[in-house]
């Protein structure tokens, strides 16, 4: 619901802050007033198009801003929860702002988000009827849903087993669609897993191998520099006049002194030790010069091997852990396909049983939808001639759809005629203005308990009707009240008498310039405003009691109604 609307520099308007009630706000004032302002603003912070040139005379911007109230919209709580626009306290703040330059700024919840982002937000809000284009009536794919929702709890129960069947199928075909293809690919398929496994397996892969491969291979690369590196160290340790020689008459020299200081046998103990660790030392070079052997033909042996390892690596994985992975993966998808004939005729069984299902509960929806079409017809006729249309008609068209569809087997659309003589057409090509205005109450007074949308606005709806059409539009108006917010501007005592709010709109002007300023009426200023819609004159003393009459008459005729 929307609560208020504040609107600044805005044509006429340089500051304007209005709380709307629930149920039936009617707008009135004389033309010219700038009833026509505060839709156009409504709809600018709705999200459509707009121009540098409703920025108000000498001002460099525009700003409209509305609260709206979704305390009963979950849904919609949710989805603005999902893309990080939560609202408080279930208080939805929408806000556009234009300027001079051309910038164009929209937020939600104070978030900057795009024009097109605030479009799908308001879309869920308001319908606006008249001259404006938010009209989701007008909308051909949204016509299956509004006849769906009148059809009530039992056609809805259908198009959900419909919806469930479908779903089914489909899951069905896209396993025999991912799992499988067609015989050829499965073969083909079949071919390349064998293939690859086979290739794998001869391979004879080790954990580790690689790694021992490439330190052998840099042993086999330096074989020669390390054996001449063994030998001569062995050399330089036991050889003649070698160090482990020179080492043990330097011990020997300072065993013989030892007894005569603590210092000389500190000093020898410490070469004993060196000399026994560099005679183990000295052991350890000759066994590895002695044991030292390589195979000049080993290195084409490695590369050849560590040639494999890579050729493997770039097809399966980057390591010996990754082409095993592999490994698993193509063998179970091998077992997959190999078993592929059963699982298929398994799966083309079941799917062959869900279509069949299917068929039913589509025929069943078929029904119902066929039922509740006739239904709308028949009561969209009476409400059109109740509007002035005494020779309208209404017709649902249900054209078959092919295929399995979480919709249904056919797709619905309204069609049309305003005239006499005219051939029934789609709702938008059928009539404007105030005319499309009445056509689109109508709709709405049929649609009123399934439409979600919960704030209607019907501008200049009264357009080329009086009498008892007025009425007839005003009672109409107050029944889609009962369970939506509605917003009408009206020039039509009847409607205005109405209103559960009652708003006057006013042009003032105010040192040399012209403002526009909307105010909410008490009883007794309804009074006087109604009376002067009937007789041009507030003034006159029976046109004031004509005015108090028809409203208290219409406020008692209202609440009877509603405590039904």
């Amino acid at each position: 619901m929307l609560q208020r609307l504040f609107v600044k520099n805005v044509a006429l308007i340089e500051e304007l802050d209005i709380s709307f009630a629930p149920g039936f706000n009617v707008m009135t004032g004389e033309t010219g007033a700038g009833k026509s302002i505060v839709i156009d603003s409504v709809n600018l912070v709705l999200g459509e198009r707009a121009s540098r040139e409703r920025i108000k005379h000498g001002e460099n911007k525009a700003r409209v801003e509305a609260v709206f109230d979704l305390k009963n919209d979950p849904a919609l709580l949710s989805s603005l929860e999902d893309q990080g626009l939560p609202c408080e306290d279930g208080e939805l703040l929408l806000s556009r702002e234009l300027s001079a330059s051309g910038k164009n700024i929209c937020r939600v919840n104070g978030t900057l988000v795009t024009l097109s982002v605030l479009q799908g937000i308001t879309e869920r809000l308001v319908d606006v009827h008249g001259q404006h284009a938010h009209q989701s009536l007008l909308e051909k794919s949204r016509h299956m849903d509004y006849l769906d929702a009148f059809g009530g709890p039992e056609l809805e129960a259908c198009k959900r087993e419909v919806a469930q069947a479908a779903q089914r199928y489909k899951a069905i075909q896209q396993a025999l669609l991912d799992g499988f293809g067609s015989e050829d690919e499965r073969a083909r398929e079949i071919d390349i897993l064998h293939y690859q496994l086979d290739e794998i397996d001869k391979a004879g892969l080790r954990s580790g191998e690689e790694e021992e491969l490439l330190a052998e291979r840099t042993l086999v690369h330096n074989a020669e520099q390390i054996l001449a590196a063994l030998e001569g160290s062995s050399k330089a340790l036991s050889g003649d006049g070698g160090a482990l020689s020179l080492l043990h008459d330097a011990l020997r020299q300072m065993q013989g002194i030892s007894s005569l200081s603590e210092a000389y046998a500190s000093l020898a103990s410490r070469l004993e030790e060196l000399y026994y660790g560099l005679e183990d030392a000295g052991y350890s070079l000759r066994e590895m010069r002695d044991g030292f052997e390589y195979d000049p033909h080993r290195i084409d042996q490695i590369e050849e091997r560590l040639t494999l390892y890579g050729s493997l690596k770039r097809k399966y994985g980057p390591d010996y852990n990754a082409i095993m992975a592999y490994y698993a993966e193509a063998f179970q998808r091998l077992s997959d396909l190999e078993g592929a004939a059963e699982r298929r005729a398994a799966l083309e069984k079941e799917g062959a049983q869900i279509a069949a299902e299917y068929e039913k509960k589509a025929a069943k929806l078929s029904q119902a939808r066929k039922k509740a079409a006739e239904a709308l017809e028949k009561g969209m006729r009476q409400e059109l001639m109740d509007l002035g249309f005494a020779h309208g008609d209404f017709s649902v068209l249900l054209q078959p759809a092919s295929g399995i569809s979480p919709l249904g087997a056919e797709r619905a659309e309204f069609l049309l005629s305003a005239n006499a003589g005219e051939p029934l057409k789609p709702l938008e090509k059928v009539a404007s203005g105030g005319e499309m205005s009445r056509i689109m109450l109508a709709l709405k007074a049929m649609f009123a308990k399934g439409d979600a949308v919960p704030t209607l606005v019907f501008d200049e709806i009264d357009t080329g009707i009086s009498g008892r059409i007025a009425a007839v539009v005003g009672e109409k108006m107050v029944t889609i009240a009962d369970s939506h917010q509605v917003l009408c501007v009206t020039h039509l005592p009847q409607i205005a008498a109405l209103a559960d709010a009652h708003y006057l709109v006013e042009k003032r002007e105010e040192g040399g310039a012209t403002h526009t300023y909307v105010r909410q009426l008490s009883m007794e200023e309804r009074c006087v405003q109604v009376a002067a819609m009937m007789s041009g004159n507030q003034e006159s003393m029976a046109a004031l009691e004509h005015a108090k009459e028809l409203i208290l008459r219409c406020e008692a005729e209202k609440a009877k109604r509603r405590q039904k």
